[in-house]
């Protein structure tokens, strides 16, 4: 394992009967370009529970160890640095992260969807958990397509996490500085690989399945509908106009189901305005991300899963592509809060650094500024 590694058990069938019960986690990605080039990718966190996330700086050369349950998994060195939002005190389990390359990868929730590696297929020195891929990804390689021909070297099996008391069902986004995306599925027992145009990613079920449904949303737009006359011959005419400011978007899907939030996020990054900056970018996607904010209690989990509280947006970050800073705020503290990577990774000495990302539990209160009157 690596230095905080990753807690995990053999997968044995009383532990993976807890699957049957999937956990409440509804995350949101998307992915915004500048007139400068530059990207900003950023999404939202959502757990039933805090995850106690970390903010862990990996320096390049650092060790790692996959898990399987038949013994140790992939071990390899990182080729780059990386900086990441971690689950709990697992260093190693990056849960959104960007490394010195420019590259960006989100892992998502994928329940009742995801089919892994039977373990008597898996090849043993190259096997890893599901939610260690995302570390693997920062730490080896710079570029989507780089990520498509290297990643017939791992294989997922199914393994109990300690910290969940299940095998987590997740896929995952890949976002690079050049702008391509991907999304990564565990199918079938291999890693199905999607060309992602949109650069959005929400959960299940399958992302070619997203795709298909934006079809029934081609009318939506965000431009005003036209006015429009209706009556009959002797009744009259009865002219009928928008109302106003928000009068686009008619039609788009107000839940926060994954199709839904899928389909508001693509019209959200579609048609905002183009920021002059990446930076600028940044800030445009964090407001974008507030329209997926869960507020605590109107998202309840589903009766016999681990959960004990309502799903709630535990945080949120937005990474700059461009200029190589991670970025987020947390449910208890809605200040953004920036790391610039370089900076961060010439700080580290050659090992790994734990930064607090802030307050995350639910009862956890956002810091105010007072402002006084001489």
């Amino acid at each position: 394992m690596s230095r905080l590694g990753l807690t995990l058990t053999a997968s044995s069938t009383a532990l993976l009967a807890l699957t049957t019960a999937p956990l409440a986690l509804a995350c949101t990605g998307g992915a915004l370009t500048a007139t400068d080039g530059g990207v900003a990718v950023g999404r939202t966190l959502e757990f039933g529970k805090p995850l106690d996330s970390q903010i862990a700086v990996w320096p390049a050369g650092s060790s790692f160890t996959g898990s399987s349950s038949r013994g140790k998994g992939l071990s390899y060195r990182s080729r780059y640095g990386f900086v990441g939002a971690t689950a709990a005190q697992y260093a190693d389990m990056i849960l959104d992260g960007l490394n010195e390359k420019g590259l960006n990868v989100g892992l998502f929730y994928f329940p009742g969807f995801a089919q892994y590696t039977p373990e008597a297929r898996a090849r043993q020195d190259r096997t890893l958990a599901p939610a260690q891929l995302g570390t693997w990804l920062l730490a080896n390689f710079a570029t989507v397509e780089e990520v498509k021909a290297g990643l017939g070297g791992v294989d997922l099996t199914a393994q109990v996490i300690s910290l969940l008391g299940a095998v987590p069902d997740v896929h995952f986004k890949v976002q690079d500085a050049n702008g391509k995306s991907i999304v990564i599925e565990p199918r079938d027992g291999r890693l199905l690989v999607h060309d992602n145009p949109t650069r959005v990613l929400t959960n299940a079920p399958t992302f070619p399945w997203h795709l298909t449904n934006l079809t029934n949303y081609l009318t939506v737009s965000s431009a005003y509908a036209p006015a429009s006359t209706i009556g009959a011959p002797g009744a009259g005419q009865l002219k009928l106009s928008p109302f106003g400011i928000g009068a686009g978007g008619m039609g788009l899907p107000g839940d926060f189901s994954p199709p839904s939030r899928f389909v508001r996020m693509v019209f959200f990054t579609q048609n905002a305005s183009k920021s002059p900056t990446t930076t600028a970018a940044v800030g445009q996607l964090f407001h974008i991300l507030n329209n997926f904010d869960i507020p605590l209690g109107v998202a309840m989990p589903p009766a016999g899963t681990a959960e004990v509280t309502p799903d709630y947006t535990t945080w949120t970050s937005v990474s700059n592509l461009r200029d190589l800073t991670f970025n987020w705020k947390t449910f208890g503290d809605q200040r953004v809060r920036t790391l610039d990577l370089r900076q961060a990774l010439s700080a580290t000495g050659g090992q790994l650094k734990l930064l607090p990302m802030g307050p995350q539990q639910p009862d956890a209160v956002s810091p105010t500024l007072e402002v006084r009157l001489n």
